[in-house]
């Protein structure tokens, strides 16, 4: 059977840029569909300026935004949109947060979109961060109660030891989740007295304030991820912290 044309698996990183040129060198024939996972859903069409944007650190937005429109829900944006005006962000937030990020393909893959993030998504692979770090996030919230998960002041020493022994992780890991917390929320009230989503606004292309994603990475990967991590929190549609709105929040301002 005559070939038509070259489906690339495990492309979800960058290594596999190489692979792209011998494959097309030998067999002449064009890359048609790459594999971005593990699974038969993540194939995507394959495209040869955004790979090469990846590998030479200029990022691929186009398929950023493309991912955020796929994954983040129009209802759920009002939702947060609606807490967000008001100053409030709780464990349930958080986690819807990092429940998107996993949507969207993770921390490396994100950042690998990013214009300018090529250091972040070295520093993660050297550190061996991946995106089990965010399933035991969930796991932690998960392991509280609804009392606890919307009003976090209330885990104390006791209840921090049940919780780390409910999710498998240490005391020490609980404690970086709920610093990660408070930082994102201390993010959500500058938000406030910005004036809400409409102070927000006006920041937009003035690089606003990137607490959200660098209370994360201040959480897993120490001050330095944190820096470039807030960084990060800028350019990512629907998370906290950086002058671009989730998708569907201009709208929403646009109704009242």
């Amino acid at each position: 059977v005559p070939l038509t044309g070259v489906i690339l698996t495990r492309m979800d990183g960058d290594a596999r840029g190489g692979a792209a040129l011998s494959m097309r060198a030998v067999t002449g024939k064009p890359i048609k569909f790459a594999g971005m996972g593990e699974k038969l859903d993540a194939i995507e069409p394959f495209h040869p300026k955004r790979v090469a944007g990846r590998i030479l650190g200029m990022g691929d937005v186009v398929s950023l935004v493309e991912r955020a429109a796929e994954s983040i829900d129009a209802e759920e944006s009002e939702r947060m949109a609606a807490r967000l005006q008001k100053g409030q962000f709780d464990m349930n937030d958080l986690r819807s947060q990092l429940a998107q990020m996993r949507k969207m393909g993770g921390l490396g893959a994100l950042a690998g979109m990013i214009p300018g993030m090529k250091k972040a998504q070295a520093a993660m692979n050297n550190s061996g961060m991946d995106d089990r770090i965010l399933l035991r996030m969930d796991a932690m919230i998960t392991s509280m109660t609804p009392k606890e998960r919307a009003r976090p002041e209330l885990l104390n020493a006791k209840r921090k030891i049940r919780v780390a022994k409910g999710s498998g992780v240490t005391v020490q890991d609980v404690n970086k989740l709920l610093k990660m917390h408070q930082e994102m929320q201390s993010a959500m009230k500058r938000l406030k007295k910005m004036g809400g989503l409409k102070g927000m606004l006006g920041m937009l292309g003035k690089g606003g304030p990137g607490g959200g994603m660098a209370g994360i990475g201040n959480a897993i990967g120490g001050k330095d991820m944190g820096d470039m991590m807030g960084k990060m929190g800028g350019s990512l549609p629907g998370l906290p912290g950086g002058p671009n709105l989730p998708p569907g929040f201009e709208n929403l301002l646009k109704k009242k």
